[in-house]
């Protein structure tokens, strides 16, 4: 053995364990978060679409001349009852319902959507409802007169 010298082996794993464990400790929320972060966000955007559908067959409803603007509201409110929201939340705005053919009828729904698990860290940053934590979510569909 000319030249080389032996160095003495560690034992597998010794400190190792120790650090595993630390780098889960710092790794394991961020993932948590961010899993449940993509939860919230399919949520809310479930949500969405279900406005949007409620304001299309909203303004579906508004552009027929026979309706009347209590079978828009009701049109809309079925649909997002049905959908599992409480229509007594959101605000259905309907204009130019019935103004002669060719001209436009827009329904805008605002709706808060409160998070579930993101709740307090979306009140930290400001509400923008009356639910706290809570944001909301505005759609408008607009169709002509028929």
């Amino acid at each position: 053995m000319s030249g080389y010298t032996l160095l003495a082996r560690r034992p597998e794993g010794r400190g190792e364990r120790g650090q595993s464990l630390v780098e889960l400790a710092i790794v394991l929320p961020i993932l948590l978060a961010l899993l449940v972060g993509i939860f919230e966000m399919g949520r809310a955007w479930n949500v969405y679409q279900v406005l949007t559908n409620a304001a299309r067959e909203g303004a579906r409803a508004a552009v027929i001349p026979t309706n009347a603007e209590s079978d828009v509201r009701t049109t809309i409110e079925s649909y997002l009852a049905d959908a599992a929201l409480d229509p007594a939340l959101g605000t259905i705005t309907i204009t130019g319902q019935g103004n002669g053919v060719g001209t436009p009828s827009q329904v805008e729904i605002e709706y808060p959507y409160e998070f579930a698990f993101l709740g307090p860290v979306v009140s930290l940053l400001g509400e923008s409802s009356t639910v706290p934590g809570a944001i909301s979510l505005s759609t408008a569909v607009t169709m002509r007169n028929e």
